[in-house]
């Protein structure tokens, strides 16, 4: 293998990586949704108690920081896309995140320049 397909490969497989990571991110959201809205004792314990909503607010930062630095560093995009990139990451959050994940066409066409 060329330099240059190594480094297409290790591009698609980040990207992989980030999508489990938004994976495991959304099912955290979900269960703390469905916690907060099927018992409220449970929730009220685990704010209170635990902090339960930092952490995933602190999960979710992380994550979102992560995505934002991918974005700037390793994505082969016009900054202008990038900067649009990095308002949708933000202000949308996880639904943002989604959006940006590129699918497999998309990482084709990403590779192929």
């Amino acid at each position: 293998m060329t330099e240059l397909q190594i480094i297409k490969e290790n591009f698609k497989s980040d990207l992989k990586k980030l999508r489990v990571l938004l994976i495991i991110l959304t099912l955290i959201q979900i269960v703390y949704m469905i916690i907060i809205f099927a018992d409220t004792k449970l929730w009220i314990k685990l704010d209170f108690d635990y902090k339960a909503n930092w952490l995933i607010w602190g999960l979710n930062f992380i994550v979102a920081g992560i995505f934002l630095w991918f974005n700037w560093t390793r994505m082969p995009i016009k900054k202008k896309t990038k900067t649009n990139n990095t308002f949708m990451i933000l202000f949308l959050g996880i639904i943002g995140m989604w959006l940006w994940i590129p699918n497999k066409r998309e990482i084709n066409k990403l590779t192929e320049k």
